[in-house]
């Protein structure tokens, strides 16, 4: 794990609870102690790093990432209160941000960010490589804010870099400005429904149309006669098959845009 942030006590705290974990852990509190570190080629499972509004650390040492290991770009937990204007540009849905005061949530996705690339490692199942080196883009729109919760944890645990929001309409505005791998949306929402977003993707953005699913306790005929041919997964089915689902469609968008 590489610790980066301009609070030496949060630093120490951190080292000192990671350490605890048998982790390895290097730090830094300036951007030219982080890219000595990140030159060294060595292979993080885990970079945490501040980036807010006020402090613009992390930016810097995650666009020279971009530049010069862009392998790593997915493994970055980002620690703000706020989240800096420029942030979600150069991310792009990649990376998790969690407030700084939360040391739980930081343990909590660090340590599922680890036990992927661990997973990984003693699988040798080539089909998880893709979310060792850049985690894949997801989507995920329901109006239900302790559905969206709990499914937005549960896809980021499983390697999907996720953008969540409470819409159809926030997720037609996120599709405006950006493509994703993955699509995911509750049929029957207030703020602008599945079926509003499907036919938005079919007139203006065409080529995303086999990466959405849709979840809904709607008839299966329902969503057939306006989105034929893409899967409606029914809210409550279990979770291995839905990650199954997601994953190929994933990776089918991956192999698409090589």
């Amino acid at each position: 794990m590489l610790l980066i942030h301009h609070d030496a006590e949060l630093l120490d705290q951190l080292t000192r609870l990671f350490e605890s974990r048998g982790l390895a852990v290097a730090t830094a509190v300036t951007s030219m102690q982080a890219m000595a570190q990140l030159q060294a080629e060595r292979d993080y499972d885990v970079v945490i790093a501040s980036w807010d509004a006020n402090h613009g650390l992390g930016g810097v040492v995650y666009r020279w990432v971009l530049r010069n290991r862009p392998a790593l770009r997915g493994q970055f937990v980002f620690l703000a209160d706020e989240t800096a204007p420029e942030f979600d540009r150069w991310v792009a849905g990649r990376c998790l941000t969690v407030p700084p005061g939360a040391i739980e949530e930081i343990v909590r996705v660090a340590d599922a960010a680890v036990r992927r690339r661990e997973q990984v490692r003693q699988s040798g199942d080539e089909d998880l490589v893709w979310l060792d080196h850049d985690r894949p883009t997801l989507l995920l729109a329901d109006d239900d804010p302790m559905i969206l919760s709990v499914m937005a944890r549960l896809l980021g645990d499983v390697g999907f870099a996720v953008t969540a929001v409470e819409g159809g309409n926030p997720a037609i505005t996120r599709l405006d400005h950006d493509d994703y791998d993955v699509i995911v949306v509750d049929w029957h929402m207030a703020d602008g429904s599945g079926a509003e977003v499907y036919q938005w993707i079919m007139t203006f953005r065409p080529w995303l149309s086999d990466r959405v699913v849709f979840i809904s306790g709607a008839s299966p005929r329902d969503i057939a006669d306006i989105a034929p041919g893409r899967p409606a997964v029914p809210k409550g089915q279990d979770s291995p098959a839905l990650i199954k689902l997601l994953t190929g469609i994933a990776r089918a968008s991956r192999q698409a845009t090589r």
